[in-house]
């Protein structure tokens, strides 16, 4: 297994394509042009076949309906976000550019499990930055979305957003057994067990 990160977007939004040794991949958000998405995907010979979102602000979703009509993904994502995902206002698309109202193909809940290809992504439900916020878990990574970053963490000032709740989403990744790499929404990656000592938010 493969994880590639792209930077989309006005403010570098992580994409992730994530695949198997037989070339099926899950693109993990997408925001903005997706130029440089479409030319990895093909130059490596790439088959996407899900979109996997870890929470519905404009940043993570501004490039999922080109996305979707080019290779005719399954949009998944936590079945407490779709009112974020609906709502121009709520996920502040309204504000930046083009009004976006996404409707996921499938909705996932807490111990879901979502294959593609030979992988197996389980959903983690993280809410507080949003109301339904997830994280996946694949093998000994965890694609976090905006609920934990290298030495920080998701704001909670946006609608939906909790800060209580979010601290409750990172006590349960800290709780988490074992070491993990960790694929955040923004900025590098990192490791639970570096988050577990370092990050002052958990």
């Amino acid at each position: 297994m493969t994880i590639k990160t792209i930077p989309m977007g006005t403010i570098g939004t992580n994409c992730y394509v994530i695949y198997d040794d037989n070339g099926t991949a899950a693109i993990v958000d997408c925001d903005g042009r997706p130029g440089p998405l479409f030319r990895f995907i093909e130059a490596n010979h790439l088959k996407p076949t899900h979109i996997l979102l870890t929470h519905g602000h404009f940043d993570h979703i501004g490039a999922v309906p080109e996305v979707k009509e080019k290779y005719g993904c399954i949009v998944c994502a936590g079945a407490k976000e779709s009112r974020v995902l609906a709502d121009p206002a709520i996920n502040s698309s309204l504000y930046y550019g083009t009004p976006l109202s996404i409707q996921p193909d499938l909705l996932l809940e807490d111990g879901d499990t979502v294959q593609v290809g030979t992988m197996r992504f389980q959903v983690l439900f993280t809410p507080g930055h949003t109301e339904g916020s997830i994280c996946y878990i694949v093998e000994n990574n965890i694609i976090s979305g905006d609920t934990l970053f290298q030495g920080s963490c998701g704001r909670t000032d946006l609608p939906t957003g909790d800060w209580n709740t979010i601290l409750q989403s990172l006590k349960r990744l800290k709780e988490l057994d074992g070491e993990y790499l960790v694929f955040p929404g923004h900025g590098p990656a990192t490791t639970l067990n570096t988050e577990r000592r370092y990050n002052p938010f958990m």
